[in-house]
């Protein structure tokens, strides 16, 4: 160090004989009081020496080859670095070398941060902290912290096709940035380098990113780089750490974090310094647990995440999060742990291939991105997603999946891509398709809402609405998919012109696709589109589904550019075969059992595509099926699948009950029933009588299915009127909850007996 410090003074001294300083001080006794202002005034080699405080200002080198240092460049007190501080202000990037500046520019002892990134060549924001574009520019002995940015929130290295980036890091600190997208610490791009001392170590550790935390080298066709440093986040890293496709290497001499192979706990009131091994001393973030944790394939671990809401704003959460393998993520329930994402970004992130990983129990909103608003990810190799509810997520560039997206990069697929989505809600989210799941090679939706979901208006977003399913072109019986008991309902797509749009599900791109007990109803494309489209190859099934009420049309089977073959059996479809759109050569099998007819859903409640008591749809499935299909337990109601010795058409399985036409009515009775039915936290008994002068002579009655009483409203505990109403949620007399089931509601009124069922849910 004594040397380091006497060469550094040779060559300041030297510079002084050749060269101008120009003097930054707040306090008026410099030359300049803000650093830009010194920049502007420089030539090539000379200095810009800045006295301790904190300068809000985002400074930018403007392609001059100088030195930009505090008064540790002279006295190599450390101190200076500390107390001289350049602070972006949340106002982009804190530090610009983006004109060619060659390794003579230097940047030397500050502390930079609050940086949040500037629009690059690509028009994606990057380097929040410093932002560098074909320069070779030498940073030393410099804390970069708390910046932000969608790439390289610490620094960015980054050239075009014909330029050259290869800064010099050495003895830097890099902590606590964030990036949104990839590399939180460091982001180095295709076409660019970047060198690490290797006496005078640097140390990164504890950022944060969808993707490569600490160091991210971005682009195939780059060479490899080679970190050196002294503590990096953990030793054992993985490309959860530092993600590479190109052979990057990294040596460090420190961990700043030994991960710990057990399951963790997460609260809102938790804190991070906790060791997280019990519900007594949780966490407080959950992408600090994912960093603390350990990933191991032969001991899963799980993140438990107490209920609460977890965001930006309440818990200085950090989205998104970067999934790891063989990590569960499970909340206290799908709508007692909530995960906001503020609208900042996506929530989950997976573009690095990470496998076997699980989210359930877990209600996510406000999620915000151009690719998928809660959910990013390319090629998930074992992903689960179970018993989450996704809602008022937004994807607001035209071309995104406004929930969950997978990236087309066909050509990094290292081994099976899988994918399994069940009891999931996908509702009332805003942007392209709610749910991409392709190209993967085995895709299983089951149990799933995706309902009421639009475009982003104010795109030309001409996908909008429920589903993609989708292969690749360039690859033929690789891609499978089943979709079973999944309602698909009022999705819209956008109001644009683009033919053939779909609103529902789109399958495309030589994919096989099963659909089995799908309710596909009620979904909208304003101008011109479908509520199905399928192309390109593709071979799709539908068995014992109904598709019925999408505007204008059911069905567009597009075969001009390669021939599809298209499977309908014991199936309700509007308009029957003869009104599918079909362009192009294809197959079209019209097997046994279909209908065209109005499936008369009840079209109220909770589950108003629960099939009336009237419905064609009742018994009309057929459980000879694919041999892969396997039929759930229950169907979405969570009712028994099978009623009977028989299925029905739909995602929704008629239980012997349902509206007031189930049984017929004692005169001066109008109505009695419940809804909603099936139900979960409560349920409206309503009864209607002409008369009732006798009012001691009414009672409602509730029983569980061993017929013994549970509740009673009558005339000594209730006022009874022409028309009531009676909130049941689900208690006995003593208020106590009751077990799930089927119960009987009693109407005596007059010496009348009216018996009607319900069922409810937890």
């Amino acid at each position: 160090m004594k040397r380091f410090f006497l060469i550094s003074l040779f060559l300041f001294l030297h510079t002084i004989l050749i060269a101008t300083i120009h003097t930054i001080s707040l306090d008026g006794t410099g030359d300049f009081t803000e650093i830009q202002e010194g920049i502007n005034a420089s030539i090539d080699g000379d200095t810009v020496l800045v006295y301790p405080d904190t300068y809000y200002e985002n400074i930018n080198y403007n392609g001059k080859n100088i030195t930009v240092a505090s008064l540790y460049l002279t006295t190599q007190i450390d101190s200076f670095v500390r107390t001289t501080i350049i602070d972006g202000n949340q106002n982009g990037s804190v530090v610009k070398a983006i004109n060619g500046e060659n390794e003579t520019a230097k940047l030397c002892g500050f502390t930079i941060q609050n940086g949040t990134g500037t629009t690059d060549y690509w028009d994606l924001n990057a380097g929040g902290g410093i932002y560098i574009y074909d320069s070779n520019i030498s940073i030393s002995s410099s804390i970069i912290q708390f910046n932000t940015a969608v790439w390289g929130a610490g620094i960015n290295v980054f050239s075009h096709y014909n330029g050259s980036s290869e800064p010099t890091l050495k003895g830097c600190t890099i902590r606590y940035n964030h990036a949104y997208n990839l590399g939180g610490g460091i982001n180095v791009g295709a076409f660019s380098q970047i060198n690490f001392d290797q006496e005078c170590l640097c140390d990164i550790y504890l950022n944060s990113a969808g993707e490569g935390n600490d160091i991210s080298r971005w682009g195939t066709d780059s060479e490899p780089i080679h970190v050196y440093v002294d503590t990096f986040t953990v030793n054992n890293n993985d490309s959860f750490f530092f993600y590479d496709l190109v052979g990057s290497t990294i040596e460090c001499q420190h961990a700043k974090v030994t991960p710990q192979n057990h399951d963790l706990y997460v609260s809102s009131f938790g804190d991070n310094n906790n060791s997280g091994l019990s519900e007594d001393e949780p966490l407080k973030n959950i992408y600090m647990t994912l960093i603390k944790i350990a990933s191991d394939s032969l001991h899963p671990n799980t993140i438990h995440i107490a209920e609460g809401t977890y965001s930006p704003s309440s818990t200085c959460e950090k989205y998104p999060l970067n999934l790891r393998s063989y990590i569960t993520l499970e909340g206290a329930g799908k709508e007692e742990t909530i995960l906001d994402g503020d609208e900042l970004s996506c929530v989950f992130y997976d573009r690095d291939y990470q496998r076997n990983y699980t989210i359930r129990d877990m209600y996510v909103i406000n999620g915000n991105n151009k690719n998928g608003g809660a959910i990013d990810f390319s090629q998930p190799r074992n992903a689960v997603i179970e018993n989450v509810i996704f809602e008022n997520n937004i994807s607001p560039e035209g071309y995104g999946r406004s929930v969950i997206a997978s990236s087309y990069l066909s050509a990094f697929i290292l081994d099976s891509t899988s994918v399994l989505i069940k009891y999931v809600e996908i509702i009332n989210n805003i942007g392209g398709k709610a749910i991409n799941t392709g190209p993967f090679e085995y895709t299983r939706i089951e149990n799933t809402i995706i309902k009421g979901n639009t475009p982003y208006y104010s795109s030309d977003d001409w996908q909008g609405g429920g589903l993609i399913i989708g292969g690749h072109s360039g690859y033929e019986d690789r891609w499978f998919a089943e979709v079973v008991n999944t309602e698909i309902t009022e999705n819209v797509n956008a109001t644009t012109d683009w033919p053939n749009a779909s609103s529902a599900l789109t399958v495309g791109n030589r994919q096989n696709a099963l659909f089995v007990n799908c309710t596909i109803g009620n979904n909208t494309a304003p101008n011109s589109g479908e509520g199905v489209s399928i192309s390109n190859g593709s071979n799709v099934g539908f068995y014992n589904c109904i598709l019925y009420g999408d505007e204008p049309k059911e069905m567009f089977v597009d075969g001009r550019t390669r021939p599809n073959t298209v499977t309908f059996q014991n199936t309700l479809l509007e308009g029957g075969q003869w009104d599918i759109t079909i362009l192009g050569t294809n197959t079209l099998n019209w097997l046994d059992g279909n209908l065209d007819t109005n499936p008369l859903w009840e079209g109220i409640g909770e589950y108003p595509y629960y099939l009336s008591s009237n419905s064609p749809c009742i018994d009309a499935g057929t459980l000879d099926l694919p041999d892969s299909i396997e039929i759930p337990l229950y169907d979405l109601a969570g009712n028994p699948r099978i009623y009977g010795d028989m299925i029905d058409m739909g995602a929704y399985e008629w239980q012997g009950y349902g509206t007031d036409d189930d049984l017929p009515l004692p005169n001066g009775i109008i109505s009695f029933r419940n809804s909603p039915n099936p139900f979960k936290e409560y349920t409206n008994i309503t009864c209607s009588i002409r008369d009732v002068l006798e009012i001691s002579k009414i009672k409602i009655s509730i029983y569980n299915s061993k017929g013994q009483l549970i509740r009673t409203f009558s005339d000594n505990n209730f006022d009874f009127s022409p028309y009531t109403e009676i909130y049941w949620d689900g208690t006995d007399e003593q208020g106590k909850e009751v077990a799930l089931g089927a119960y009987f509601y009693k109407l005596e009124y007059n010496c009348n007996v009216v018996v009607r069922k319900m069922v409810m849910l937890r």
